[in-house]
């Protein structure tokens, strides 16, 4: 994707972390001339370089894509949008601020019982940790079990990963400043989640 130096992450471990906050992604790929794209939940291996993810075997995108052929998966954080208004000089245009990753990556189908468990046991172990849940998940084995043979896994190895984090980089520590103080201001949850991420981004600095 185009992204400017001012803008662009190349550090792996941010890049992956990125992934973990954000990681319900797309992911696009190309058959017979046709695009096709779903959004997925996604689970990453960083010692191994990969993603997984499953889909529903009746949604038929996974029988289009052909194992070891490059796919594209695309995760975004927090976006919104930025009024001139909030800069010290106001004669200048409105812009977007947002996060984005995207990961280029060879698939494999997966159709093993076994390691369909084992990925579905990690993606619910991670997010039930994550909400702090009592749920018994040992008690609902058996219905998972049978549920698996209603779901495809799919293995994506990494071939490359590029991230753009636009929160205005470009701009005097002022403006940065009067972005962050209007959007802390809004009601909007995407603009007050916008304004965490500059604080932290400029934490040093404004």
């Amino acid at each position: 994707m185009y992204i400017p130096s001012s803008f662009r992450e190349e550090n792996p471990e941010k890049l992956y972390d990125f992934i973990e906050e954000y990681s319900f992604g797309v992911l696009f790929s190309q058959h017979q001339k046709e695009a096709e794209a779903t959004h997925l939940p996604f689970m990453v291996d960083r010692d191994n370089n990969r993603l997984y993810a499953h889909f529903s075997r009746a949604n038929k995108h996974w029988e289009c894509i052909t194992d070891n052929e490059p796919v594209l998966v695309v995760f975004h954080g927090p976006h919104t949008y930025i009024s001139p208004d909030w800069y010290e000089q106001k004669d200048t245009v409105p812009t977007w601020n947002y996060a984005a990753v995207h990961v280029k990556a060879k698939p494999v189908i997966i159709h093993e019982k076994e390691r369909l468990r084992s990925m579905v046991d990690q993606l619910t172990h991670h997010h039930e940790e994550m909400v702090d849940s009592e749920w018994d998940y040992e008690a609902a084995h058996p219905k998972r079990d049978r549920l698996l043979k209603a779901i495809v896994g799919i293995q994506l190895e990494i071939l490359e990963m590029e991230g753009t984090f636009k929160f205005n980089q470009n701009r005097s520590q002022e403006d940065q400043k009067g972005v962050i103080e209007a959007l802390s201001s809004s009601k909007r949850e995407a603009d007050q989640a916008v304004a965490e991420v500059m604080k932290n981004t400029f934490e040093d600095e404004v």
